[in-house]
């Protein structure tokens, strides 16, 4: 059905009519309102609300309404172009304390490549398996995806893994676009996967992140004006990592491993690599702390996985791109129910009491759980399943010997002295006050 309007009343009125009628009826269904701004060959700027509905195997209380929003150009009665610039992509992570199997959340992930929701510009994933990385990307909607179905059909369990759909804003609908993007820095396999939009690497792909040198004072970090060398040739802070595609994305995870590159010859613990993290996403957010949406996934070997969000809307629009997580543990649900697809698990029975799992996602993938939402500026690092935000907990993951796993040719960090970094007393610790 296609109605026009001038104003945005009528597509209220039509959505609210819709959502009312849909409401009445035995099953479920997702209402989908586009409005598309068109200008025609007058330079008239007019208005097409375009309302779609599919009927899904859900109760009625799921019914779910969802706007869109894009610009067309027409002549002759022909789209020339189309932009849609107020939707993101969506992120998917995994983090457990034993392999488990990923088939599950991947199952109503994927319906948000281009069957529930929009993001049809290609999707990936990448787990580990030990040191290893496995990687599957594809230009192609996940909701039919191939690939995504064999993925979804295979038992695959992991300690550690993440997943992206991407809603094209920066860069082509390309295979060098699509997330995770994957590096080795200290013999480690470093994987990243963001939703969001980064004015900095948006205006200056080659730009490099200069929080962590040592000529930036500490008295000068808090307000840091970026150094947008586009040069390479730079002594003090080589470029070892270039992006491959054309996204903001993967420039701001290239500048990222170049800075951690630069800043340590020898192995950071995890508290360590925290606080520099921290202060290498600050200074990304402070060149424009009012445009600037980041929520990335970033993993560093087998055992953490790194989750940052700085949420926010785009201009014109209502889609808050956020994160959030849930934590499952012993004793489990046994009735989880996918948002995007009808379907449910009894995790009683395919878990024990030493299995924790936490699943971090753009928007809660299922509706029968608690989900917490990441805030603003907020660092998390899961292992074992568990979210650590504390420097103490970071060093208790090292005594488990979950810290970073280089190759043999990199020094490993000397924990006592970074926890003097910290004001942690090393005897006291080491004598169970903290463990």
């Amino acid at each position: 059905m296609i109605a026009t309007t001038k104003t945005k009343t009528t597509m209220v009125m039509l959505l609210m009519m819709f959502s009312s009628l849909f409401l009445t009826c035995t099953s479920g269904f997702i209402i989908t309102v586009e409005r598309i701004t068109y200008n025609n060959n007058n330079n008239n700027d007019h208005s097409l609300f375009l309302l779609n509905s599919r009927m899904i195997q859900q109760t009625p209380t799921t019914t779910k309404a969802i706007m869109r929003e894009r610009t067309l150009s027409i002549a002759s009665s022909s789209i020339l172009t189309s932009s849609t610039c107020l939707r993101m992509c969506q992120l998917l992570g995994m983090n457990c304390a034993t392999p488990t199997d990923f088939t599950f959340s991947l199952k109503g992930f994927c319906k948000r490549g281009g069957d529930t929701d929009i993001h049809s510009d290609g999707w990936g994933v990448a787990f580990y398996e030990g040191k290893g990385l496995r990687q599957f990307h594809d230009r192609e909607p996940a909701s039919t995806s191939p690939m995504a179905t064999f993925l979804q059909s295979t038992s695959i369990q992991t300690l550690n893994m993440m997943s992206h759909l991407r809603y094209a804003t920066v860069g082509g609908v390309e295979l060098s676009n699509v997330h995770p993007f994957c590096r080795e820095m200290w013999g480690i396999n470093f994987a990243f996967a963001m939703n969001g939009d980064i004015p900095l690497f948006k205006h200056r792909p080659q730009a490099k992140l200069t929080a962590l040198s040592s000529s930036a004072s500490s008295s000068a970090s808090s307000s840091l004006i970026i150094d947008h060398d586009d040069t390479d040739i730079d002594d003090d802070n080589p470029k070892y990592y270039h992006p491959v595609g054309g996204t903001d994305s993967e420039a701001a995870f290239c500048a990222i491993l170049n800075a951690l590159r630069n800043d340590y010859q020898t192995l950071p613990s995890l508290p360590v690599l925290k606080a520099a993290l921290q202060q290498l996403c600050d200074e990304i957010i402070r060149y424009d702390p009012q445009q600037t949406i980041m929520n990335f996934l970033l993993t560093c070997g087998p055992d953490n996985l790194w989750v940052y969000s700085y949420p926010g809307a785009r201009p014109g629009s209502t889609v808050w791109n956020g994160l959030h997580y849930t934590t499952r543990s012993y004793p489990f649900s046994e009735h989880t129910s996918l948002c995007d697809v009808d379907y449910d698990i009894d995790f009683s029975t395919t878990n024990g009491i030493n299995d924790c799992v936490s699943i971090i996602a753009t928007l809660p993938l299922t509706d029968n759980e608690d989900w917490v939402e990441i805030q603003k500026g907020e660092l998390i690092v899961f292992d074992q399943g568990s979210p650590h935000t504390t420097s103490k907990s970071l060093f208790e993951i090292e005594l488990l010997g979950h810290g970073l796993k280089p190759s043999s040719v990199f020094d490993k960090p000397i924990l006592e002295n970074d926890m003097k970094q910290f004001d942690i007393d090393p005897d006291s610790f080491y004598q169970g006050s903290y463990i």
